[in-house]
C-alpha cells in the first residue's frame, strides 16, 4: 500500500509545482500592472490583466463563483476517488492538475474579486492554473476514452 501512496505523491509533484509558479507569476504581475514583454508584440508574451469573468471573459456572478468552485470541487473529488478513477498516477495527475488549478483560480477570486492572468497568447490572457485545468481534463478524457 506505501508503494501506491508514494506513486501517487510522486504524480502529484509536478501538479504543485506548477501551482507554486502560478502563484509566483500572478504575484509579480498584479505588482507590475504596468509591466509587458512580447516575443511578438501583442500576441505572444506577458501582459497583466485583471479578468472579471470565467473562461474566455464569459461574464458570471462573483458570489456564484465562490460558492460553486469549493463545492464543485468537492463534488468531483467525491466522484473520482469514491468510483476509483485514480487507480492510475496518470488519471492521478491529471486530477491533481484540475484541483490545484482550480484552487489558484479561487484563490484570486476569494482574495481579489478577479482572476490574474498574465500570459498573452494571440487574442486571449490566460494563465499557468487555466493552462493546469485544461491539460488536466484532456489527459482524463484521453485517459477514459482509452479504457
Amino acid at each position: 500500500m506505501f508503494a501506491k501512496q508514494k506513486q501517487l505523491i510522486v504524480a502529484s509533484t509536478p501538479s504543485l509545482m506548477f501551482f507554486l509558479l502560478d502563484r509566483v507569476g500572478k504575484y509579480i504581475a498584479q505588482s507590475n500592472p504596468e509591466y509587458s514583454w512580447y516575443i511578438i508584440e501583442h500576441w505572444l508574451g506577458w501582459e497583466y490583466h485583471a479578468n472579471p469573468g470565467v473562461a474566455f471573459g464569459i461574464p458570471v456572478a462573483q458570489n456564484f463563483l465562490l460558492v460553486a468552485t469549493p463545492l464543485l470541487l468537492i463534488v468531483l473529488s467525491f466522484f473520482f476517488f469514491e468510483y476509483k478513477l485514480s487507480r492510475t498516477p496518470l488519471a492521478f495527475f491529471a486530477w491533481s492538475l484540475i484541483f490545484f488549478g482550480a484552487i489558484s483560480n479561487y484563490i484570486d477570486r476569494f482574495a481579489y474579486s478577479v482572476t490574474i492572468d498574465y500570459i498573452r497568447v494571440t487574442t486571449s490572457i490566460l494563465n499557468i492554473a487555466d493552462i493546469m485545468i485544461v491539460v488536466g481534463g484532456v489527459l482524463l478524457l484521453w485517459k477514459f476514452q482509452k479504457k
